[in-house]
């Protein structure tokens, strides 16, 4: 698998919650934010909601393929990574940018697929009367998320980067 794979997928699926998004959405009364137990708490327009994904996206993208670009071409100077002086020996270079690489794709991938679910659960809030999200799953899938990324940063600080 090349390392910018997880990215592309997890762009590609943002990409297209949000278009469906706009298929489904109405033109006005679509929820853009939800209190804790799922009520909404703001409305606007599709165009707003539609515009508003677009741009949070374009910045995860766009830090997602600067990131990986940076770890591929740049310098390493500004990387931050554990056991630095082991990893930016001349030998080990090569191999300390293909982890980078694939590190970086997986996180943004993940972050955006994470990120998917937003115009999707905006549909389905309007399917209910009055509209609102199931608190439950919601509050499921942040969790796994906020515990997935801490544990992955974990195990990429104490074992991935661990000198060999």
């Amino acid at each position: 698998m090349r390392p910018w794979s997880p990215l592309l997928v997890g762009t590609g699926c943002y990409l297209a919650s949000l278009a469906w998004a706009g298929i489904e959405l109405p033109p006005d009364r679509v929820p853009m934010h939800f209190d804790a137990s799922g009520s909404p708490t703001w409305f606007g327009t599709r165009t707003q909601f539609l515009g508003a994904g677009a741009v949070f996206g374009g910045i995860m993208i766009a830090l997602g393929v600067g990131c990986h670009l940076l770890v591929t071409r740049g310098s390493l100077g500004t990387v931050n990574v554990p056991h630095k002086e082991y990893w930016v020996h001349p030998d080990r270079i090569a191999r300390l940018r293909r982890m980078l690489a694939t590190d970086m794709g997986w996180t943004f991938g993940v972050t955006l697929l994470f990120l998917s679910v937003v115009p999707l659960s905006a549909v389905h809030a309007l399917t209910r009367r009055p509209p609102e999200l199931p608190a439950g799953p919601v509050w499921v899938v942040v969790t796994v998320s906020v515990v997935g990324t801490a544990g992955w940063c974990v195990w990429l600080a104490r074992y991935r980067y661990r000198p060999k």
